[in-house]
């Protein structure tokens, strides 16, 4: 019974009824359910209330959004895979990188895409920082996500060197996060960013996000992105 209501919330939430994709989120939820015992992946306790925010939490927002075929994207700070999965799970005509620092959750990521046979995603065990400085990352990206990372001013940085010129960043940031200071406005023009307000998008479940889009409409200097310690002071100003 619990499965059904499960794919029933999924597809109702997410626009999604393609029973294969379905299967798979649930899937994916459950191994991170059954994991987080071990790794302490989530704060989530309960099956549930994990694909209510984590998966249908990043997925619920997407339906106002064109992600054409062929999209290459990536995921900073992606923890358990979220949103990079889900999104990858959605979009599988897409493919992407799902990047983070810590090796236990990188591990945790490509085992279990390697057994649900989610094909599209790779997890790469690399500071956010150290990719936008790699010829292998830098601007080869047309959109870059992520969730609870971190402030705006820090992801636009970390962000802006990974994308094409055209590319996007969506944001998931809480009403905290919602402080567009002359700072961070003068930031986002000299990393060659415009922030989209009219394509602002909300996303509920028990945690409530708002979604933000910012654009690159311009190549970002090489001298970005700089070292977490410079930014994370500079984002203080």
């Amino acid at each position: 019974m619990e499965h059904l209501s499960n794919l029933k919330l999924i597809s109702e939430r997410t626009g999604i009824t393609d029973e294969r994709k379905l299967a798979l989120l649930e899937s994916y939820g459950e191994t991170i359910h059954d994991e987080n015992k071990k790794y302490n992946l989530t704060g989530h306790k309960t099956l549930t209330d994990l694909i209510e925010n984590l998966i249908i939490g990043s997925l619920e927002p997407l339906s106002g959004i064109n992600v054409p075929r062929g999209t290459l994207f990536a995921d900073l700070g992606t923890g358990a895979g979220i949103p990079g999965i889900p999104f990858a799970v959605k979009y599988d005509e897409c493919s992407g990188i799902l990047l983070d620092s810590n090796q236990k959750k990188i591990r945790f990521i490509n085992k279990t895409c390697t057994e649900l046979g989610i094909s599209n995603v790779n997890g790469v065990d690399l500071r956010v920082e150290d990719a936008g400085r790699d010829d292998n990352y830098r601007e080869k990206f047309d959109l870059v996500i992520t969730r609870a990372m971190s402030d705006i001013y820090t992801i636009a940085e970390l962000g802006a060197p990974l994308l094409k010129t055209g590319g996007s960043i969506l944001l998931y940031i809480n009403e905290n996060q919602k402080n567009y200071s002359v700072n961070l406005l003068n930031h986002l023009d000299e990393l060659g960013l415009s922030m989209d307000s009219s394509r602002s998008l909300t996303i509920t479940g028990t945690d409530t996000f708002d979604g933000l889009l910012l654009t690159k409409t311009k190549p970002t200097d090489d001298k970005y992105p700089r070292r977490m310690p410079v930014i994370s002071r500079m984002a203080l100003k």
